[in-house]
């Protein structure tokens, strides 16, 4: 994967049957595939990391993880399962995952809990949404000053070979790198967009409100389904995605945990 993956628009393979020859069969199975694309969702980074993104990660039985280079993001098949979190130790080795779950097994220490909605798009799939900025392809050379940027805005995690995931692209003004988003998780057919950050001085100017919108156009056109997160106390960010057309899915948590001897159960 390229850091100028969904750049240019891609034809979506597509072969829609007109409503009139749809028959009840064809429905049944477009609806149970849609249901089916849609719970991956309560389980993105395992869908992910089993799937589009396996490459970069680590496995162990029925645990995942990015590399760490690439993203602290880690998951089990089944929250539920012991044996998933036996495999997560393992592959843990004693340092902090970042896993979404809604609790936390014997044998685990929570260091960091940061509540998130899960919000996806939802508008017609005929639009396109306009963008004031023409974005350019960021590149391994880029790194240092899009790690710069990550943490003066702090979007989330972001390492340096983040960018690897794909579909990074920034905007610079008088060469200095002021705002940038690209792709992170890529569970089924959905793909999401992440490290959306602007510097204070540069916002108000429309800048995270286009690139999201060239993301959003780029990831349709290749014939996937945009999401992206946002922590439940970013309202202003959370307003402008509903704005672009994204909606609210769910709320979900994602902890920090690390592999401990304490018993403690959440």
């Amino acid at each position: 994967m390229t850091t100028a993956d969904g750049l240019l628009p891609r034809p979506s393979g597509g072969t829609g049957i007109p409503r009139r020859h749809a028959n009840p069969e064809r429905q049944a199975m477009v609806q149970s595939c849609a249901a089916e694309s849609e719970t991956t969702l309560d389980n993105p980074a395992w869908w992910a990391l089993t799937g589009v993104d396996r490459h970069f990660s680590e496995r162990k039985g029925k645990a995942r993880r990015y590399k760490p280079a690439v993203s602290p993001l880690a998951a089990v098949s089944d929250e539920h399962d012991p044996q998933a979190w036996t495999d997560m130790a393992e592959l843990a080795a004693g340092s902090p995952v970042a896993v979404v779950t809604s609790s936390i097994p014997d044998g685990w220490a929570e260091l960091h809990a940061l509540p998130v909605i899960q919000m996806v798009y939802t508008e017609a799939p005929d639009g396109r949404l306009p963008s004031m900025y023409e974005f350019t392809p960021l590149v391994y050379a880029d790194v240092p000053d899009m790690l710069a940027l990550a943490e003066e805005t702090e979007p989330g995690p972001f390492a340096r070979s983040t960018i690897d995931l794909g579909g990074y692209r920034g905007w610079r003004v008088d060469g200095e790198l002021v705002c940038m988003a690209g792709e992170r998780m890529h569970p089924g057919n959905w793909t999401e967009i992440s490290g959306v950050c602007t510097a204070p001085e540069h916002q108000g100017r429309g800048l995270a409100a286009s690139i999201v919108g060239s993301l959003v156009n780029d990831i349709r056109a290749g014939g996937r389904h945009p999401f992206l997160n946002v922590t439940v106390e970013n309202v202003r960010a959370r307003r402008l995605y509903e704005k672009l057309g994204f909606k609210e899915r769910m709320q979900m948590t994602v902890r920090v945990v690390q592999p401990s001897g304490t018993a403690t159960s959440r």
